[in-house]
C-alpha cells in the first residue's frame, strides 16, 4: 500500500506554469497540499529534495513494450521496460494494443491487458492500434472509449506487414472517431515513396546501415502528414500525428491548427538530440528507428518549432530490441527497427533543451508530463503536482554531470543510441501514487504496482 505520510520537503516544484518552493505533503497516494518551505509535517516518511527539482511524474505517451511485429518479440516485456521508465522519472506509460487478424478491438486490449496486468512497476494505459474494421465497428469503438481507452493508432506503411492500413479505413475511422471521442493517431510515411526509394538503392547494391535514413526521405512523412490533415479536415476528427522527424510536417500541422483542424504533433529525443551523421559511423545498428534520424539542418528546424509551441508531446518511441535482433547484418532492408529510450527522456531534454537555454523548466513539464496528462485524458489526475492528484513525483538532480554508458540503464535491450553523450541532470526519486519505485540508482518498487488507467475521452480544448 502507499505510504500513509509522505513529506517531499525542500524542492523546487515545477509545473508547467512556472515554478515554486514548497514542501509537498502525500497521503493515500495523493498529493494533499504544498506547504511554504520548511512548514510541512508528515507522521510516517520525509524525503529531502534540497536542491532538487520536484517535477510531476512523466507520461510517455508511445512506448512499445513486448512488441511482437513478426521478425521476434523486443527485449524488454512489460516488466524491464516499465523499471527503466521508472528509472528515467515516468510514472506512467502508454503502451499498444496491436489488433491481430481475426479479432475485433476490445479482444485485442484485452490480451494487451492480459499481457501486461501484474508486470509493470509504474501505471500504464493502452492505444489501441487498429488494423481492420470488422462488421459492427462503430459500436465496438464507443465500447472502448466507455472502457477508458480513448486513443488508437493507425500506420500509413509497412505494407505487407499486420500494421498497413489504408487510406478507405484511415478516412472511414476518422468518420466516427471525433464524435467517439477518440484520438486517431497516425504513424505517417508514404509506403509507396519508401518502397520505390528503396527499391533503387537495393539495385545499386546499397544495402548497409549506412542507407537507413536514405531509404525513408523526409518527404515521404510529410506527405503522409498532408493526407491525414485532409482527412481530418473534412471529417473534423481529431489527429495526432507519432514521432515527426521533419519540421515541414511540424509546419503542416501548425497551419491547418490556425485553420481550425485539431491536429496535434508529437516528436521524440532522438530527432532533437542526434542527426544523420551517426549512420556513416561504425556504429549505425544502435541507431536504426523509423523514421530515421535526420540532418542537422533538420534537427534545428525542429527545436525552432518546439521553442514556438507547435509541437505538443515528446514521446520515447521506446522499443527495446537488444542489437543481437537487428536482423541481416548490414542490410538496412531486414532490419528490426526500434530503439530504447523510455529512461533517457528526460535528462535529454533537460540537458538539449533547458541547459542548452531552448526551453523553460516549465516547457519541460509541458512537454513531458501536462500535455500528454491533457490530450490522453489522464488530466486532472497526472501530470500536475497539485493538491488531489496522484502523488506521481520526481526528484530530478540538476547538478549531476556524466556521460551516459550503456551499463547505467535497466533495459533488457542492453544499449542506448544515447551512450557517450555528456548529460546534465539525473532522477534521483520516482514515486509513484506515493510509492517509491526507483531512488538513487535502483529500482526498488516491485512488478505489479503500476496500475493499468482509465482515461477520459480526448477533448480538444483540454490542452495547451
Amino acid at each position: 500500500m502507499a505510504e500513509a505520510s509522505l513529506l517531499i520537503r525542500g524542492g523546487t516544484v515545477v509545473n508547467d506554469d512556472g515554478e515554486r518552493q514548497a514542501d509537498v505533503l502525500v497521503e493515500g497516494g495523493k498529493v494533499i497540499r504544498l506547504d511554504l518551505p520548511g512548514t510541512g509535517e508528515a507522521t510516517d516518511g520525509v524525503i529531502d529534495a534540497g536542491g532538487l527539482y520536484v517535477l510531476p511524474g512523466i507520461i510517455d505517451p508511445h512506448t512499445h513494450f513486448a512488441l511482437d511485429a513478426g521478425s521476434g518479440r523486443t527485449a524488454d516485456d512489460f516488466e524491464s521496460g516499465s523499471a527503466s521508465a521508472a528509472a528515467g522519472g515516468v510514472t506512467t506509460y502508454l503502451n499498444f494494443a496491436i489488433q491481430h487478424p481475426g479479432q475485433g478491438f476490445e479482444q485485442a486490449l484485452a490480451a494487451a491487458r492480459g499481457e501486461a496486468e501484474g508486470r509493470s512497476h509504474v501505471d500504464w494505459s493502452l492505444h489501441l492500434n487498429i488494423t481492420h474494421l470488422d462488421a459492427g465497428w462503430e459500436r465496438e469503438l464507443e465500447r472502448v472509449v466507455d472502457g477508458g481507452v480513448s486513443s488508437a493508432k493507425v500506420y500509413t506503411t509497412y505494407k505487407d506487414s499486420v500494421f498497413y492500413v489504408d487510406d478507405f479505413t484511415i478516412h472511414r475511422l476518422l468518420e466516427r472517431s471525433g464524435g467517439a471521442g477518440l484520438l486517431v493517431q497516425i504513424h505517417a510515411e508514404n509506403d509507396d515513396i519508401l518502397e520505390g526509394t528503396k527499391r533503387e538503392l537495393l539495385a545499386r547494391g546499397l544495402t548497409s546501415f549506412a542507407y537507413h535514413a536514405a531509404a525513408r526521405p523526409a518527404v515521404a512523412e510529410a506527405e503522409a502528414v498532408s493526407r491525414g490533415l485532409f482527412f481530418s479536415r473534412v471529417t473534423e476528427s481529431p489527429v495526432y500525428f507519432v514521432h515527426l522527424s521533419n519540421p515541414l510536417s511540424v509546419d503542416l500541422v501548425a497551419e491547418a491548427r490556425a485553420r481550425g483542424t485539431a491536429a496535434l504533433a508529437e516528436t521524440c529525443p532522438h530527432f532533437l538530440c542526434l542527426d544523420d551523421s551517426v549512420y556513416a559511423g561504425p556504429d549505425a545498428a544502435r541507431y536504426l528507428m523509423t523514421p530515421p534520424i535526420r540532418s542537422a539542418e533538420l534537427r534545428a528546424g525542429l527545436w525552432d518549432r518546439l521553442g514556438r509551441g507547435e509541437i505538443h508531446a515528446i514521446g520515447s518511441d521506446h522499443c527495446g530490441y537488444s542489437l543481437e535482433q537487428r536482423g541481416s547484418a548490414g542490410d538496412f532492408s531486414k532490419v528490426s527497427p526500434g530503439i530504447p529510450g523510455v529512461e533517457t527522456t528526460l535528462p535529454l531534454i533537460y540537458t538539449f533543451g533547458v541547459e542548452a537555454g531552448a526551453l523553460e523548466m516549465s516547457d519541460l513539464v509541458r512537454l513531458l508530463a501536462a500535455n500528454p496528462a491533457r490530450i490522453f485524458g489522464l488530466w486532472p489526475r497526472k501530470g500536475r503536482v497539485e493538491p488531489g492528484a496522484d502523488a506521481d513525483l520526481v526528484l530530478f538532480d540538476p547538478s549531476a554531470d556524466g556521460v551516459l554508458e550503456d551499463a547505467d540503464l535497466h533495459s533488457a535491450a542492453g544499449f542506448s543510441p544515447y551512450s557517450g553523450l555528456r548529460l546534465k541532470g539525473r532522477v534521483r526519486t520516482t514515486i509513484n501514487r506515493g510509492r517509491v519505485v526507483y531512488d538513487g540508482g535502483s529500482v526498488v518498487g516491485e512488478p505489479g504496482w503500476g496500475q493499468f488507467i482509465e482515461r477520459l475521452p480526448f477533448d480538444a480544448t483540454n490542452f495547451s
